[in-house]
């Protein structure tokens, strides 16, 4: 594989992880400014559905999948909205920190699932530093002394297993095409399902302040350009490197808490997140990233 492409994908990654990280800070402030969970799903998925349908037409490429395809992507579409219902409903339950290191496995299982189905061949160097970026998130996260819900917990790690599922066979299909049209009708079957759900189950509460109307107006085109940029570069790296990438996701999420949230960067955090951008370096020769 040409190596300034691989470094493109890698660079896109890198772009798509900041955007997530931003997301997650304007999620924080919609939720002080008066919304739930529930809305913020809700408008990510639209915003991803508009942001992908928007690039297409602009592109002039073509926005319908084939009928085969596009039962497909409804299915991982399915698996999307797990994925959300999932990792919210943990964070009701559970600390953020917990949620996270628990979701932040998905790499490890994209990893075994990908060899299981021969999509690709996993390295000794790829196992190693998909391991040492998980335990440097273990750091980052820093949690110590708190309870464990189990459901908190289940819900956690449903949402890892969900989103493999988003990962790998979201990849799979896209194969070497366009994968701007696959990744709206995953984007739409979620948003679909989801909001179903949320009729029969769920309440949607918007911001009722200023400030939180404007972190959640600017979700959805956040969530949206990142989702494109992940699909595109998951074509050119493969998703188990894509996911080990996005492992720098929660690295700018603590950069970014302490520089607009205020929240405070221990001694132990930086080291994890030291220890997140090593595994990256671990993973950067040319037999870690080359497609098999």
């Amino acid at each position: 594989m040409n190596r300034d492409r691989v470094w493109f994908g890698v660079a896109l990654l890198l772009c798509a992880s900041v955007v997530l990280a931003v997301t997650s800070v304007a999620a924080v402030i919609s939720f002080h400014g008066g919304a739930n969970p529930s809305a913020v799903v809700v408008v990510r998925f639209l915003g991803g559905v508009l942001v992908l349908y928007t690039l297409l037409l602009v592109s002039g490429a073509p926005v319908r999948l084939p009928k085969r395809a596009r039962m497909i992507a409804f299915a991982i579409g399915a698996a999307q909205a797990v994925q959300s219902f999932g990792l919210y409903t943990s964070l009701d339950r559970i600390p953020v920190g917990l949620t996270m290191i628990i979701f932040y496995v998905f790499p490890l299982i994209v990893g075994v699932l990908v060899a299981a189905i021969g999509q690709e061949r996993l390295t000794g160097r790829l196992v190693a530093a998909l391991i040492i970026a998980f335990l440097g998130l273990v750091l980052v996260f820093n949690v110590t002394g708190a309870g464990l819900d189990p459901a908190g917990a289940l819900f956690a790690g449903l949402a890892a297993i969900a989103w493999t599922v988003v990962v790998v066979f979201g990849t799979r299909l896209a194969g070497s095409g366009d994968s701007r049209p696959v990744t709206l009708h995953i984007q739409l079957s979620a948003l679909i399902l989801f909001s179903l759900a949320l009729v029969i189950t769920g309440e949607v509460r918007f911001p009722a302040a200023r400030e939180g109307w404007v972190a959640f107006a600017v979700i959805p085109f956040l969530y949206g350009g990142a989702m494109a940029a992940w699909f595109a570069a998951a074509q050119i790296i493969g998703p188990v490197r894509s996911s080990l990438v996005m492992n720098f996701e929660a690295v700018a999420a603590i950069v970014l808490g302490y520089l607009v949230l205020g929240q405070t960067l221990t001694p132990l955090q930086l080291a994890g997140a030291a220890i997140v951008i090593g595994a990256l370096f671990v993973a950067r020769r040319r037999s870690v990233y080359n497609r098999t």
